[in-house]
């Protein structure tokens, strides 16, 4: 069975697409065979991939309305070892509709069943917020992992809120737990990451050792459709997710406090 995890927070923009994209081109690398699963109605990571959702003929929003065609929506080899199920704007539509379905939570968790069992590692790019899209993920993954933008105090409240969520669905049995917060576009000089360093430890979480760097590299990478372990595997942001990678994969990273 696939390690699944769930990249999410309440807070856009603190680089869950980039961690999940980066993340999916070094374990691939390593010989992992990897799925990614873009959640997002805005698609961001199948763009990361330098991909359309209209080049498909299925997506997620298909794999989800019916299990039985799952393989059909998952596109192989974006980058090496790693296949994506792509997202498209209608996900917007499908979150709408599934607030009146029975077990409205495992839609995707049924889609992945009939599909796990090829990967080793199934990472979910979620939406920015806490909806039935990433209710879904959240139900289908064992592991949340919570990217925390070090320049936006409204990242940290984003993480509370994450494991706030989770603990109520293990109030509901759902097996699932924060394997780590990530601390993204980290800048020693600004005056802002030193305060949100400082009050981190009231999300109750483990935090990864690796930081990922504010890079300009980033975004030149996201404007070539590749990501940046890819298009300059060299470069300090890449180098930063490969020790990333190393850390989550080696398993050094303790259960969730108390």
């Amino acid at each position: 069975m696939a390690r699944t995890i769930a990249v999410t927070s309440q807070k856009g923009g603190v680089a869950k697409t980039t961690t999940t994209a980066n993340l999916a081109a070094v374990w691939g690398r390593a010989h992992r065979r990897v799925l990614c699963v873009d959640l997002d109605p805005q698609f961001a990571l199948t763009r990361a991939f330098g991909c359309v959702p209209s080049q498909f003929v299925a997506t997620t929003l298909d794999a989800m309305r019916d299990p039985a065609i799952a393989a059909t929506a998952v596109h192989s080899e974006v980058a090496p070892n790693v296949a994506l199920m792509p997202g498209r704007r209608e996900l917007r539509n499908l979150e709408l509709s599934l607030a009146v379905e029975v077990k409205r939570e495992e839609f995707l968790a049924r889609a992945l069943a009939r599909i796990q069992d090829d990967y080793d590692i199934i990472l979910i790019d979620c939406p920015p917020n806490l909806g039935l899209l990433t209710v879904n993920a959240l139900f289908a993954a064992r592991e949340a992992l919570v990217p925390v933008s070090m320049l936006d105090s409204g990242a940290l409240q984003g993480a509370g809120e994450v494991q706030a969520t989770i603990e109520t669905l293990a109030q509901r049995d759902v097996a699932i737990r924060i394997t780590a917060l990530v601390r993204t576009m980290v800048d020693p000089r600004r005056l802002a990451g030193r305060a949100i360093e400082e009050a981190l430890a009231s999300v109750r979480a483990p935090i990864a050792e690796t930081k990922i760097p504010l890079r300009a590299e980033f975004q030149n990478a996201t404007v070539l459709g590749l990501p940046l372990a890819i298009a300059d595997p060299h470069s300090v942001g890449a180098q930063a997710y490969d020790r990333l990678a190393t850390e989550l994969g080696a398993g050094v990273l303790g259960a969730v406090a108390a």
